[in-house]
Order: structure tokens, then C-alpha cells, then sequence
């Protein structure tokens, strides 16, 4: 899933330096007036100049966008740009000021409170937001992995146009270098992952997100085979394309890198607004369910540990979105060595592929099997949704020895935040045995995501649970 850069963090600072306007004027105007909104001229109306200063910076923003590049700008120029700012502001809220014949009306020493509180104030604040949504981005697991693909025409320069974009969406993991003869380690201090002859292989074992393609003319007929087979995996694709400056129109409209114009290719774009009110309903449903899981905990944890000696949690390696590892938490289930005794069970496994799965399973104990038939087991794995892992629907996470097993196509079921429970589940999930109707469902899942498809099949599992169908 390749999600469209939003304009969002460039709203967040919008807001954040309108309410450094607001306390910069209700602290000038204290300070002048011994009062926070009135002072001893009746005419001066606060809300009339508030609105000014606001309006003046809205439109100075709507029509110059002043945030863009506030992360390339150093401490110096962050300081002269504020300050040509405010200075912009004050005139067109003075000038509306003086159409509606107020100006007099207002303390000049008050304004240059004002100017100078209002400076200083997003400046600090600027700053600390240089500084936190890095923070962000990094703990938070909101970055996407990238993979650099280059020839020796364009390598050097796509390595040097991505670190100087300082955009922390990304996290580069390293790079690939096409039709080079030398063996290098390192290419301007990134990483060289893999040859392009063991691309393909390194992509289906790796955990990414999206690939950057950057390739001359010559190469580009054996680097195309590979774009295919790693579209299949349900990874994003920017491959560049040559597009020539013209003096007389500055503007383009494609996905940018730096210098690199490139065509995006994904099996789903999705919507921002989608992603936000999914997230929203995961962290809802997480804590809604974590105080579930509390209660779960004190009256289920004894009699688990009472039948069968070990944790009552039980947690297991998975493969989660496009390759990242995690740990999933459950109730545990099975006696104890459940996992050794896998192996001895393995020629009577019902599943036609890459997943294990018998009925009456002797690894499971008396309370396992009432807590797997009414979902129970299930409700540690909130803890995964609220730390980011999972999400309240998506895709079943493969366990290690699966994923290692996967096919490119089989990778693509990957490129979802796996789930709770999703397409799979609500379609009778002890009834279907075959490993590939499995991955089918999960594909037309992620082919046809939508937000509103999420609430029908939380609301089908919920019917499921509560009939007591689907779960053995």
C-alpha cells in the first residue's frame, strides 16, 4: 500500500504557529495594558486585530506554503524567515486595520510586544518540532523502508538527493548497484545490500516498503523483469523517468526525489484521510480491548497455569508489514512444548500449502480449546495493535518458517498492517484448508481496501464470535 505524501505535518505547524499568534497577542497586550483582551482606549476591539493577524498569515500561507522546507532551513534562516514573515503579517493586518479606521486605536508599543514575542515563539517552537517528529516518525513505526536502485550514472547523485531532503517518512536500508563491475561495500556511506542478479531474492526476504528505481537508457531492459517480480510482492515502485526542463513552464506535476522524477507504481494508493481514520479505530478498539484483556488476564491466567505448568501468555516471532518481524501475544493455548511436538504432527496437517493446522489438535489444552473456540486466546494481541504491529483488520501474520517458504505473489498479502482478523476469517476460516484461497482472500482484500470495508468485517466478525462460528 503506497500512501500519497499529505500535507498534514504542514497543517500541524499551520495550527501550531496560529496559537503562537494568538498568546503572542494576548501576552503583548497584558504587558502594555495590565489586561488581557481590553485596554483603556474603548475602541480597541482584541478579537478585530486577533482576526487580522490571522487571516493576514492564513493567506500568506495559503498562497506561499512558508512550511515547506522548514526542515531544510538552518537556525539562521529559520530566524530571517520568521522574522520577513511577521514583518509581512503585521503590514497586512495594520492595512486592514487602517481601511476600517481602527489603527489608531492600538498601542504601537503593544505591537512591538507583539513582533517580538511572536518571533521568538516560533522559533523555539520550530525548533522543538525539528527536533520531535523525527522522534516520531522513528518510535512510532510510521517510516517506510526504501530501497535504492542505481547504475553508476545515477547513484551517486540519488544518494546524495535523499539524505539532503531530510524527509523522515523514509528510512533508507540501502542500495543496489546496477551493471557495476566493482564489489562495493559502501557507496557514500550507504550500505550495497545485494547484486543486481540476487535483487529479486533479496526483495522477497526483506523487510520493505517501497523501491526506488534510478537507471540509463541501456539497463533499463534487464532491470524491467525484476520490476515485475517485485510489483508482484506488493511493493512500491518509483522508477525515474527522464523529464526535460523547460524555461518557460517551472512547474511538474510527478512524484519527486530530489532531482529524480519518477512514475509511482502500487498494487493500492490509499486515500490519507483512510489511513487516519483507520488508525483512529484501531487505537479506539485497542484500548477498548486492552481493558478486556485485564479481566481476561485475572480470571483466565490461574486456570491456564493450573492445567499446564508455563506463562500464561504465549508469544510467537511473526512476519508483519512487508517483512518486519514482531512479536504476536496470545493466551497460551497449548501445553508447553507445543512447539516441538509440531514437528511430529506435521504429516497430519489439514492445510494444503505454507500453514499448519488438525483437527483436535492433542497440543491443546481443556481451557485452550473453550478460549480458541470463543476468541479468547485472541485478545493479548491488542497490545500489538496498540504498539502498531497489527491492526484491528488486515492480514494473518506468517509465522518465520512460512514466510521462508513464500513466492513473490505470496509476499503481497504483506503489504497490509496484519490484522486481528480480516477477509479470511469472515469467510468461514476452519472451512477453507487451501493455503492459496487463503492468499486469494487476503489479495482482494488489499485490492479493495477502504475504511468502510474494515467496518463490515469487524462487524461479520463480531456475528461470527458471538454464534460461535469460524473458530476451532
Amino acid at each position: 500500500m503506497y500512501q500519497r505524501k499529505s500535507r498534514l505535518q504542514s497543517l500541524i505547524i499551520l495550527m501550531l504557529d496560529c496559537i503562537c499568534i494568538t498568546v503572542s497577542l494576548i501576552l503583548a497586550n497584558y504587558i502594555r495594558n495590565g489586561r488581557l483582551f481590553v485596554s483603556d482606549n474603548a475602541r480597541m476591539d482584541f478579537g478585530m486585530l486577533l482576526g487580522a493577524s490571522l487571516t493576514v498569515f492564513l493567506a500568506m500561507n495559503l498562497f506561499r506554503n512558508t512550511n515547506r522546507d522548514i526542515f531544510l532551513r538552518g537556525p539562521l534562516h529559520e530566524v530571517v524567515h520568521i522574522i520577513q514573515n511577521n514583518i509581512l503579517m503585521f503590514a497586512g493586518a495594520a492595512t486592514i486595520l487602517y481601511f476600517l479606521n481602527l489603527i489608531d486605536a492600538y498601542s504601537r508599543l503593544a505591537f512591538m510586544y507583539f513582533l517580538l514575542l511572536d518571533c521568538g515563539l516560533m522559533f523555539l517552537l520550530h525548533q522543538l518540532w525539528k527536533k520531535i517528529l523525527p522522534f516520531l516518525y522513528v518510535h512510532f513505526g510510521q517510516t517506510r523502508k526504501l530501497l535504492m536502485v542505481a547504475d553508476e550514472e545515477y547513484a551517486a547523485a540519488l544518494i546524495q538527493d535523499m539524505k539532503g531532503m531530510k524527509d523522515f517518512r523514509y528510512e533508507i536500508t540501502g542500495i543496489v548497484l546496477v551493471g557495476m563491475e566493482d564489489r562495493l561495500e559502501k557507496l557514500e556511506d550507504v550500505e550495497v545490500v545485494t547484486d543486481e542478479e540476487h535483487l529479486v531474492e533479496y526483495c522477497k526476504g526483506a523487510s520493505l516498503d517501497e523501491i526506488i528505481v534510478a537507471v540509463g537508457a541501456g539497463k533499463k531492459k534487464s532491470i524491467l523483469p525484476k520490476m515485475e517480480l517485485m510489483s508482484e510482492m506488493g511493493i512500491t515502485i518509483h522508477y525515474q523517468i527522464p523529464v526535460p526542463e523547460l524555461s518557460g513552464a517551472r512547474q511538474k506535476v510527478l512524484s519527486q526525489f530530489g532531482r529524480f522524477y519518477t512514475v509511482t507504481y502500487a498494487n493500492r494508493v490509499a486515500p490519507v484521510g483512510q489511513i487516519i481514520l483507520k488508525r483512529l479505530l484501531d487505537l479506539c478498539g485497542a484500548m477498548a480491548g486492552c481493558i478486556v484483556l485485564l479481566l481476561l488476564t485475572v480470571v483466565a491466567g490461574p486456570l491456564i497455569k493450573l492445567e499446564s505448568p508455563g506463562p500464561v501468555f504465549f508469544a510467537q516471532k511473526r512476519v508483519g508489514r512487508n517483512g518486519r518481524i514482531f512479536n504476536m501475544y496470545k493466551f497460551r493455548s497449548m501445553y508447553a512444548d507445543a512447539e516441538e511436538r509440531k514437528k511430529e504432527l506435521m504429516s497430519q496437517n489439514e492445510m494444503s500449502g505454507l500453514m499448519f493446522k488438525i483437527e483436535n489438535d492433542p497440543r491443546i489444552t481443556k481451557i485452550g480449546r473453550f478460549m480458541r473456540r470463543t476468541s479468547l486466546d485472541e485478545f493479548p494481541q491488542f497490545l500489538n495493535i496498540l504498539k502498531g504491529d497489527m491492526s484491528l483488520v488486515g492480514t494473518r501474520p506468517p509465522t518465520l518458517d512460512e514466510f521462508a517458504q513464500y513466492s513473490p505473489y505470496h509476499k503481497k498479502r504483506l503489504s497490509f498492517r496484519p490484522g486481528l482478523t480480516g477477509m479470511w476469517q469472515v469467510s468461514g476460516r476452519s472451512d477453507i484448508t487451501d493455503f492459496e484461497e487463503i492468499v486469494k482472500l487476503d489479495v482482494e482484500y488489499i485490492d479493495n481496501w477502504s475504511f468502510m470495508l474494515d467496518v463490515k468485517i469487524l462487524f461479520k466478525t463480531a456475528l461470527a464470535v458471538f454464534q460461535g462460528k469460524g473458530a476451532k
